[in-house]
């Protein structure tokens, strides 16, 4: 069939769709400082990780903290204990292909976390009152936000009725089926 621009006409569609994305891997060093003083590390663990984002400009800015957990051996590995502190950190995000056309009163931002923050290693400092925690991380989001599509439409010049989408081989196949009672 051939259409002629006068079949054509255009209609705009509002819709949400994804107007920016972006991602992060980060590897970030801690310090923290336990109550004795330490002699070797046991063990180092990440937990209660929480997050949120907003758009700024042109990136998004995730504000976000976790607990950091050392398992450690002190007065001469005779003794262990746990020590814990609560860390924050601000990741400034890139977004590519940000559609700056897209309505910023409804641009909503989305994080989803790729790899949550995981302990790579963790060491005693030279003078031997800190312990050194390197953690790492990867953070993606989307920006969703309500945007208008131009979409073409047309006018067919024949119709097609129902039944003549039909063919014979359905007609054959419909009475191959039987119901039983």
């Amino acid at each position: 069939m051939v259409l002629s621009n006068k079949d054509l006409s255009y209609r705009e569609v509002v819709a949400n769709a994804v107007c920016g994305r972006g991602s992060k891997y980060s590897q970030t060093t801690y310090t923290v400082r336990p109550t004795n003083r330490p002699s070797t590390i046991g063990g180092c663990w990440v937990m209660n990780h929480t997050c949120d984002a907003d758009l700024v400009g042109d990136y998004v800015e995730v504000h976000g903290r976790f607990d950091v957990n050392v398992w450690y051996s002190y007065n001469s590995n005779s003794e262990t204990a746990v020590a814990k502190d609560t860390v924050s950190y601000v990741e400034q995000i890139a977004l590519r292909d940000l559609d700056t056309t897209a309505d910023r009163d409804s641009r909503k931002v989305d994080v989803r976390i790729i790899q949550a923050p995981n302990c790579l290693d963790a060491t005693v400092t030279g003078n031997g009152s800190e312990i050194l925690v390197r953690v790492e991380k990867e953070i993606g989001v989307e920006v969703t936000g309500q945007t208008k599509l131009l979409v073409v439409t047309c006018e067919l010049a024949d119709e097609k009725k129902d039944e003549d989408f039909v063919d014979d081989e359905d007609d054959a196949l419909i009475e191959e089926v039987e119901i039983e009672d």
